[in-house]
């Protein structure tokens, strides 16, 4: 007697159904990342403007002579020049960071917008204070000065200490 033999070929309905709920998942997690590329890339540029501010101060206690200069520029629409100079005889070092964000700033009173061709330069002292913003606008610093790249606060506090959060 011949028995009958079926040859199946193919994917069962429960491999199928697993293949399409895993590709569901994956692309609903990588849409979502990539979907709002601008939250991270102003996340991005708010932590390394952290980090060269936070650098900047630490740089000025170490050269004890003299002031240090922080100067943000933003030379295009998406391109920003980070400048530190410091030291006797002065010494700069210059980064530069790409980013399509808003820029904003306030102090007592003085507020403003960075646009393109525009710098905000802090001068902080021997000792890591925030001693004076020189532009856009010059002022003694005496409260906490507020910045706000695309949404997000930092703030610099008189004692040149910069964190993430609004000012208090």
């Amino acid at each position: 007697m011949h028995k009958l033999r079926r040859h199946v070929a193919g994917f069962t309905m429960i491999e199928l159904v697993t293949v399409l709920a895993l590709l569901g998942i994956l692309s609903a997690v990588a849409f979502s990342r990539l979907g709002n590329v601008g939250s991270y890339e102003s996340s991005l540029f708010s932590n390394q403007l952290l980090a060269y501010l936070r650098l900047v101060q630490r740089t000025a206690v170490a050269h004890q002579q003299s002031d240090t200069l922080f100067t943000l520029t933003r030379a295009a629409d998406d391109a920003w020049q980070v400048e530190l100079r410091f030291g006797a005889p002065q010494q700069t070092l210059r980064y530069g960071i790409e980013s399509d964000i808003t820029f904003n700033y306030a102090m007592a009173g003085i507020n403003g917008q960075l646009d393109t061709g525009d710098t905000l330069t802090l001068r902080y002292n021997d000792e890591g204070d925030l001693a004076r913003l020189e532009s856009p606008a010059a002022a003694d610093i005496t409260r906490s000065l507020a910045l706000t790249v695309s949404g997000r606060a930092l703030c610099i506090s008189p004692t040149g200490f910069a964190y993430a959060n609004t000012c208090l």
